[in-house]
């Protein structure tokens, strides 16, 4: 397959990157600053690209299967950045012809996330709620065939492949889950997908 990753210098991306290569796929990695990415291996294509124009992502992205986005501010500020983002995402899939998406969220935006959920939802992450929520409308349309993936708290473990899958809801009692982990679902619903136009809770 041809794999379009947006993100892929962030800790998840580095993830897709590197097991979409050893699966034996093609990738191309859309990046602001190539030099944070190894280039020169087999089958991997650096491109330096905002993802905030939606023309010169379109015109990277045609040909490809599917585009996976680890894409993500980490500032817990009010801001408009993921929202602007979708808007471009959806853009760019549109005039580029590439339908399938997967796209990472965050587990907050279920409503019922626990106890301790619910006090950072409240405090920490309220800020960023309109605007994650807003990133997955402007993707989540029905010409596209999209997959949103919403993990709880992110840690740097190795990829366990024991993790749980929750289809609209996050699995029962899951606050954690790797980096590798989520890397490890998308990279296997991009080649058997079975979430399309579904948003999906990861946890272990």
């Amino acid at each position: 397959m041809r794999l379009f990753i947006l993100g892929a210098t962030g800790a998840i991306g580095k993830h897709l990157v590197e097991i979409a290569l050893v699966r034996g796929h093609e990738v191309t990695a859309y990046v602001r600053s190539p030099r944070k990415i190894h280039a020169g291996r087999e089958r991997l294509t650096v491109v330096r690209g905002d993802v905030f124009d939606a023309e010169e992502m379109a015109r990277q992205m045609t040909g490809h299967d599917i585009v996976l986005s680890a894409f993500g501010p980490t500032t817990v500020r009010a801001s408009t950045l993921r929202r602007d983002f979708g808007r471009a995402l959806a853009v760019a899939l549109r005039k580029s012809g590439v339908r399938r998406v997967q796209l990472v969220s965050a587990a907050f935006l279920f409503p019922d996330i626990g106890f301790f959920g619910e006090i950072l939802k409240a405090t920490l992450f309220r800020r960023m709620i309109p605007d994650m929520a807003g990133m997955e409308a402007e993707v989540s349309q029905g010409d596209l065939d999209w997959t949103m993936v919403r993990p709880p708290r992110l840690t740097n473990g190795p990829a366990t492949n024991a993790y749980r899958v929750g289809d609209g809801n996050l699995p029962p009692g899951g606050f954690f889950i790797s980096r590798a982990d989520v890397a490890q679902f998308m990279i296997g619903e991009a080649e058997n997908p079975a979430h399309g136009r579904q948003i999906v809770g990861l946890a272990d």
